[in-house]
């Protein structure tokens, strides 16, 4: 997923869905503005718009003088031509904020992750360091998310619109995002290498449960100065 600004949550990284699961929204611009409405000075937290890096040239450059030889790009794993899903209805997703023990996600389990997932389903947990900050339940917004899982390919989409209302007054964040390329799970942690995206990195980390019972759930997991973010989707699957 492409990064817009940069996220409550993140999404991946060009899906950077971060950079996947950024998603979203900015806790960082909305913490300074209450800051500085109540006289203290912000965060030193940069809030500027992350581009993602650029991918490593293709062709391998050796240095004559040391002898060192670096290393090509990598080959994508897939041909990156995995077609989008059409159809997808946008989804009026739930805001609250993260309390443990009480209010969490829920507990990924992993499975196997094959055919087409529709998300139907979107639950924000925004971090617990900004309860004073984000009235989660006059929040709203809009999620439109798909994922796409071909042997050991994937395509994922995500797009989000949110408006939080804050003690700043609304802040309107939003991403569009997509990521294609090879994935691997171990348990319930899945890992994306965006091998299409030309991210070298991403910043969100990605679980999910399938059973197998035609329901499907991916958590995205990103860091933020106020505790993490959670976005969980739950889809219909085909």
């Amino acid at each position: 997923m492409k990064r817009g600004n940069k996220p409550l949550m993140r999404a991946p990284r060009s899906l950077s869905l971060s950079g996947p699961v950024a998603l979203v929204t900015s806790l960082v611009l909305v913490a300074c503005a209450a800051s500085s409405n109540a006289g203290d000075p912000p965060p030193a937290t940069e809030v500027a718009p992350t581009v993602p890096a650029p991918a490593p040239s293709a062709a391998t450059t050796k240095d004559s003088g040391a002898g060192a030889t670096d290393s090509a790009a990598p080959t994508p794993k897939n041909d990156c031509k995995l077609v989008d899903l059409a159809g997808v209805a946008d989804v009026a997703p739930t805001f609250t904020t993260y309390a443990s023990p009480s209010v969490v996600p829920a507990t990924m389990t992993g499975g196997t992750l094959q055919g087409e997932y529709k998300v139907d389903k979107a639950t924000v947990y925004l971090p617990a360091g900004t309860g004073n900050l984000v009235d989660a339940r006059n929040s709203t917004g809009s999620v439109n998310a798909w994922a796409l899982f071909n042997g050991t390919n994937y395509r994922l989409h995500l797009k989000a619109d949110f408006t939080l209302a804050t003690v700043a007054g609304p802040q309107a964040q939003g991403t569009d995002t997509s990521s294609q390329g090879a994935f691997t799970t171990t348990g319930p942690t899945l890992l994306l290498d965006h091998a299409c995206d030309g991210a070298l990195t991403d910043e969100a980390d990605y679980s999910f449960t399938d059973t197998g019972n035609g329901r499907a759930t991916i958590l995205i997991k990103t860091p933020t100065p106020y505790g993490d973010t959670y976005l969980q989707l739950d889809a219909a699957k085909n």
